[in-house]
């Protein structure tokens, strides 16, 4: 599997997760902290796909 690959599918992991978080939030949980961890923890995911998201289009401008 070459990088470029790998980079991509890590990134469509990690919006996967984030959304998945996001809907969790929707689905219930009452206690304000656990929402703040939810959102902290969706926030860091959307970071860290903006990296991958450079570093994919690093790649690409490689090619």
């Amino acid at each position: 599997m070459d990088e470029l690959q790998q980079v991509e599918e890590e990134l469509a992991s990690l919006r996967r997760q984030a959304r998945e978080l996001r809907e969790q939030i929707g689905e219930g949980p009452t206690d304000p902290a656990e929402v703040a961890m939810l959102i902290a923890n969706a926030d860091q995911l959307d970071a860290l796909a903006e990296n991958m998201e450079l570093r994919r289009q690093s790649l690409l401008n490689k090619q």
